[in-house]
């Protein structure tokens, strides 16, 4: 016994009604997936899963064919196509002229731009330079082609019993010339302390 063309043309519609429900199901478990994916990052905010996971890992860059600094990291995600970098656990030297050490700089997280090969550190940064200065901050960015390391945060600086404190800072990776921006207090070996408002 044959279908009518009305019997026939309800089936159909209940076929495509059928069809576009199992698409909207697909797209809503794909949205969640992918959303799932993308909240995988190292820093906690929204990131897509990385191309690379490396651990242990350990770049070099190098200016006029001589070392200008090494980054270590206990593990690194790398996302080619924004060409970005990001360390969990790093610890950067910066180099001089003569390849010696100019400063080492510690953090819980790095984030590397491939493209311009600025570097962003944050959580608990600690920079030592090679005369025993210790500058320790929450945020630190070094600026590749201006040669500065800068922060746009509170400031604690410590050169033996001197403690300088402030809020931002620009200057060199060995702390040899440095700039705290404002609300800088000094203690000088303990005897005073004097604030000087920029």
């Amino acid at each position: 016994m044959g279908l009518d063309a009305q019997t026939m043309e309800i089936c159909t519609w209940r076929n495509i009604s059928i069809v576009l429900r199992l698409l909207c199901l697909s797209s809503l478990i794909l949205g969640a997936c992918s959303k799932e994916q993308e909240e995988q990052g190292i820093s906690g905010k929204t990131r897509m899963i990385p191309d690379q996971i490396i651990t242990d890992f350990e770049i070099t860059e190098t200016a006029s064919g001589r070392r200008d600094w090494t980054m270590h990291a206990d593990s690194a995600y790398l996302y080619e196509r924004r060409n970005l970098l990001e360390a969990k656990s790093i610890e950067v030297t910066f180099y001089d002229e003569k390849g010696e050490v100019r400063s080492v700089l510690q953090a819980n997280y790095g984030k590397l731009n491939r493209s311009t090969d600025d570097m962003e550190a944050r959580g608990n940064v600690i920079v030592t330079s090679k005369d025993g200065v210790k500058l320790e901050t929450p945020s630190l960015t070094w600026l590749n082609k201006q040669r500065k390391i800068v922060s746009d945060d509170t400031v604690k600086v410590t050169r033996e019993h001197d403690i300088l404190t402030g809020w931002g800072f620009r200057g060199d990776p060995d702390l040899g010339t440095f700039k705290i921006l404002r609300n800088m207090k000094a203690t000088i070996r303990g005897d005073a302390t004097q604030e000087t408002k920029q």
